[in-house]
């Protein structure tokens, strides 16, 4: 019997020893991911990080908002509750780690968002960071958002409290203009 690629990494062992096995498809609801508009998100993954990744993360609780899953050579982010998938990363293994070579953010939802593909950029790096890799980086805040209390939109996306950092002016996304007036289109 072949030793698991995880067991030489102690962390990402005890990870998997005490969740159990890697998420995989079958580990949750879910729908499936039909269409993807592109997001300009790239990512490097070392060999210990492609392993988290691989991973994934199945809910345990009503605050776990998502479910993660690896199939490869794609990485699936689901809403939890709902099923419903969001995110789809192309991975491409190489001998060091993997590398993300494609970004795909579920049409339905980018049909339906007003925040803008530079936002779910940030807020799918936050994901990935905090949820899979186990870092601390700051929620990105959508700009113009004014919350009642600290900490709820955060909660209601990601189910989690970490400190937040608002989205600059300039990297705030707005609809494209169109080149004619709505006028002269007709």
């Amino acid at each position: 019997m072949q030793t698991p690629v995880y067991a030489s990494y102690p962390a990402v062992a005890l990870l998997v020893s005490v969740m159990g096995m890697p998420a995989s498809a079958t580990s949750w609801k879910r729908e499936p991911f039909k269409e993807g508009v592109p997001l300009c998100y790239r990512a490097v993954f070392d060999t210990e990080q492609f392993v988290r990744v691989k991973t994934g993360l199945i809910p345990e609780a009503m605050e776990d908002k998502w479910f993660i899953y690896y199939e490869e050579p794609h990485l699936f982010l689901h809403r939890s509750w709902t099923g419903q998938p969001v995110y789809r990363l192309t991975l491409k293994s190489e001998p060091k780690g993997a590398e993300v070579s494609e970004a795909l953010w579920s049409k339905d939802i980018a049909d339906a968002s007003a925040l803008g593909p530079d936002y779910e950029v940030r807020l799918l790096d936050f994901l990935i960071s905090n949820l899979l890799l186990g870092l601390a980086k700051p929620f990105p805040m959508p700009p113009g958002l004014t919350e009642p209390k600290h900490g709820v939109y955060q909660h209601h996306i990601a189910g989690t409290y970490y400190p937040q950092s608002p989205t600059k002016p300039e990297e705030a996304w707005s609809p494209p203009k169109p080149k004619k007036a709505w006028w002269h289109i007709w």
